[in-house]
């Protein structure tokens, strides 16, 4: 009886063992993992597909949306983008993640109706008691934009982000949290303003992106819009 109860012993330490390895084997591969938000700033439809599979939520995006947010291994993504309706990636999405990241793909027009996409780092924690914005220039080539950030109708205030160029984003920046503020766009180096974006409240501790895209046709003034990151 003593030997069987030593036998059932060892057996049952086995086994917590080797789920314990398991275990283990599954952080590693959690730990290889990015996370990934696509942002569409283009006038065209478009679907995000994992695996050739579109999931509910990342397909038929328009203008101003976005996919959900994505888990996928960093070095392998098995990511692609195409026109809702077909079966074709479009060329230029080429992903470069790190195992851990955090990341938004900004797919908007370029010259001649391609689409181009631009990847950014949502790394950024923002100060105690604030938000996070960051600017990316989505609008047209050449482009070139300072954003101000202040309490409404401010007559002064400093550049959050400067000489964000075309296809390009800003760092982050802190933002005051929990009460309105400004937020008002002008051409590179000029105190002119060519969009006011309106009054929004930042919340604390949220990283939040200001997509400045393609104006309307015949417009010469840009849009915007807000996407609060992953």
């Amino acid at each position: 009886m003593l030997q069987f109860r030593r036998l059932a012993f060892a057996l049952l330490a086995s086994s917590v063992a080797l789920v314990a390895c398991g275990g283990d084997d599954v952080t590693g591969t959690d730990a290889n993992n990015a996370t990934v938000q696509f942002i569409n700033a283009t006038a065209v439809s478009l679907d995000v597909a994992q695996g050739g599979t579109v999931a509910t939520g990342n397909g038929a995006l328009s203008y101003g949306t976005t996919s959900l947010c994505i888990t996928t291994d960093a070095t392998n993504s098995n990511l692609t983008v195409r026109q809702t309706g077909t079966s074709i990636p479009l060329p230029g999405f080429t992903p470069a993640f790190q195992p851990g990241g955090n990341y938004s793909v900004i797919a908007y027009p370029g010259a001649a109706g391609a689409i181009q996409f631009g990847t950014v780092s949502n790394a950024f924690a923002p100060s105690a008691g604030q938000g996070g914005l960051r600017v990316f220039n989505a609008a047209t080539p050449g482009s070139s934009y300072d954003v101000y950030v202040s309490a409404p109708g401010a007559s002064s205030a400093t550049a959050g982000a400067n000489n964000v160029g075309y296809g390009s984003g800003s760092s982050y920046f802190n933002v005051v949290a929990g009460t309105a503020q400004q937020v008002r766009i002008t051409n590179a180096g000029s105190q002119t303003v060519v969009l006011d974006v309106g009054n929004r409240t930042f919340t604390a501790g949220q990283n939040v992106t200001l997509v400045i895209s393609p104006p309307f046709t015949g417009s010469p003034v840009p849009r915007a819009f807000y996407v609060t990151g992953c």
